[in-house]
């Protein structure tokens, strides 16, 4: 008999942290990049918001007060999950 407990878990394993091609704003990389900062590492040095628009999803750079990114949603209303899931150690 299978696990119900596990079936779950494997169905919610989207929530945790799969991100594999970041998107980074091209001011801050170009910086961190020139060695222009003592940052340690990219993702520390980024200053992004995130949030919901009239018309979509924005990144915004607060470092550099610029759009990094715009996804329009047109007419139709993506599914979000706010839940917040850790790893089980």
């Amino acid at each position: 008999m299978k696990d119900s407990s596990l079936d779950s878990k494997e169905k919610l394993d989207y929530l945790l942290y799969n991100i594999n091609k970041p998107i980074v704003c091209v001011k801050c990389a170009d910086e961190f990049s020139n060695s222009s900062t003592d940052y340690k590492s990219l993702q520390s040095y980024s200053n992004l918001d995130v949030g919901y628009t009239d018309l979509g999803l924005q990144i915004w750079c607060r470092r550099h007060e610029v759009n990094v990114c715009h996804l329009k949603f047109g007419d139709k209303q993506p599914e979000a999950d706010f839940r917040c899931l850790e790893k089980i150690k």
